[in-house]
């Protein structure tokens, strides 16, 4: 702000004893300015929008189709979008949607060897970390799981020949929640594992049809 203008709206409170109001409309300028200045106040700078307001429009899309999801989830699908900041700030964010609501379900009717859905999941044997490969027939609910020191590349792989073995096929479409192993990245566009791609063409030669 114009020094001068200070300093004039100054003049008119001490020398002219004019009220706040009075300056206002003399000088046409808010009062709240008037107020800042009379206080030695400087201007309130406007607030910087948020890290993650541009991607609010997505995380809402997500609840709409998973209202379950929990924070540090959509922190990790939030990471594939370039989102660099903190899982406070995600939480903070996503507590409108995490709040309790009335059960609400719609059951999912599958065909046999329709679908499989795999997954990681951890583990502690005393103090040391072991990794679950976990594969479960969206039909039988039939599950198989198999441990590894690390939840890296080959044992991913490793994990679903075990699982193709013990159900005796492959399912014709598998369902994977947002993992490095099959997915690099999603943002600006879908980019898979190539070494895991290369896995999925040699799959898809083999036999298709499983009845479990």
């Amino acid at each position: 702000m114009d020094e001068t203008l200070k300093i004039e709206v100054r003049r008119l409170w001490e020398v002219d004893h004019l009220t706040m109001r009075q300056i206002a409309e003399k000088l046409r300028m808010g009062r709240r300015t008037v107020t800042r200045i009379l206080r030695g106040q400087t201007a309130k700078k406007p607030r910087k929008p948020s890290i993650i307001a541009p991607y609010e429009r997505l995380i809402a899309e997500w609840y709409k189709t998973t209202p379950a999801l929990m924070a540090i989830q959509v922190l990790n699908r939030l990471r594939d979008y370039g989102y660099t900041g903190g899982y406070g700030t995600v939480k903070q964010a996503t507590a409108e949607f995490r709040k309790k609501r009335v059960a609400a379900f719609f059951e999912l009717v599958f065909l046999s060897g329709e679908e499989a859905q795999v997954d990681w999941t951890a583990w502690k044997i005393g103090t040391i970390p072991v990794y679950g490969f976990v594969y479960i027939l969206a039909w039988s609910r039939y599950a198989v799981v198999r441990f590894y020191p690390r939840q890296s590349l080959e044992f991913f792989l490793d994990g679903h020949i075990r699982a193709f073995h013990e159900v005796g096929g492959v399912a014709h479409r598998h369902r994977y929640d947002n993992l490095k192993s099959a997915v690099l990245k999603r943002y600006p566009e879908v980019q898979y594992n190539p070494a895991f791609l290369d896995y999925v063409v040699s799959i898809l030669m083999l036999h298709r049809d499983l009845k479990i």
